[in-house]
């Protein structure tokens, strides 16, 4: 009996997540987040003039 109830407030709990996971509101932050690994710091479109330059101590 008890771990059928646990079960099914497990069950209620990753439906709950996943829902919220999936709201388009949210799509805009995890694509953000999911760039940070491979992001260079350096915005879209504006290069470094000097790369040489920055590397120098």
């Amino acid at each position: 009996m008890l771990s059928g109830i646990v079960t099914i407030v497990l069950l209620l709990l990753f439906i709950a997540v996943w829902a919220w996971a999936w709201q388009p509101r949210l799509r805009n932050h995890f694509e953000a987040t999911a760039r940070l690994a491979v992001d260079d710091g350096v915005p879209a479109g504006e290069e470094l003039a000097d790369d040489e330059g920055r590397n120098k101590a």
